[in-house]
């Protein structure tokens, strides 16, 4: 038995041997070449969101001012259209057209109405 118990003992300290001689050692989760990329990659699309982000708004700000200028032009042109037919359209205006291109003369008394076949304008109505 001793040699059977020699050749096991030599088995076990062989395994035993071979255990402690690579045990192996866990790495420590830190700063390794993946965990860096990773951070790097993650870094540089949150840089291009924030500059896309600052062009949009720039672009919608740039679009504002143009709008409000727009906006500004359209309403002062609504008040010179309205100046102009303000202008247009006065008394003084129609009655010097009817006088001087017409020929029409403003009436001093009141119109009178006829009487046709013994009709009266008012009977017809």
């Amino acid at each position: 038995m001793s040699a059977i118990s020699n050749g096991a003992m030599s088995q076990n300290a062989s395994l035993d041997y071979v255990q402690a001689a690579a045990p192996r050692t866990r790495r420590m989760r830190g700063l390794t070449t993946f965990n860096i990329v990773i951070v790097l990659i993650l870094f540089a699309v949150l840089v291009v969101v924030y500059i896309s982000n600052v062009v949009t708004v720039d672009s919608l700000m740039m679009e504002q001012i143009g709008l409000e200028r727009e906006e500004q032009l359209l309403l002062q042109e609504r008040e010179t259209l309205r100046a102009e037919i303000n202008m247009l359209s006065s008394y003084n205006r129609i009655q010097a057209i009817a006088t001087e291109e017409l020929g029409l003369v403003h009436a001093n008394q009141q119109p009178y109405s006829l009487t046709v076949f013994g009709m009266s304008p008012s009977a017809a109505k």
